[in-house]
């Protein structure tokens, strides 16, 4: 399992890049600012993005997550109740991303709106 976290200082926030190196197939979670900056990550781990995945969308959360799934060719995971007006894989609690032989499983825990 390959995993990376990545701090941001503009916008604050931190992201991840995690998935199954044997297999060569990773996702990335909360992207922010230039997604060159992820899609260099993955090239450099040998990786491809299978999924882009948002923890929450709302003012406060300035996304790449969108771009970068388009870029990638990877699908573009939101919570299945996420209140927006474009295409997203929805996933619920329990539910299970795979990657190779990682698989990463759905903790919904709310937060703050």
């Amino acid at each position: 399992m390959i995993l990376r976290q990545f701090l941001h200082t503009d916008p604050v926030g931190v992201s991840y890049l995690f998935g199954c190196g044997g297999k060569a197939a990773a996702a990335v979670v909360d992207p922010a600012g230039d997604i060159e900056f992820y899609l260099r990550a993955a090239e450099d781990a040998g990786m491809r993005i299978h999924f882009v995945v948002d923890t929450h969308v709302h003012a406060d959360h300035l996304s790449a997550g969108r771009a970068l799934a388009e870029a990638a060719d990877a699908a573009y995971v939101l919570s299945a109740d996420a209140d927006v007006a474009f295409p997203f894989k929805g996933v619920r609690d329990g539910e299970v991303l795979s990657l190779g032989n990682v698989t990463a499983t759905v903790l919904h825990t709310p937060g703050h709106t």
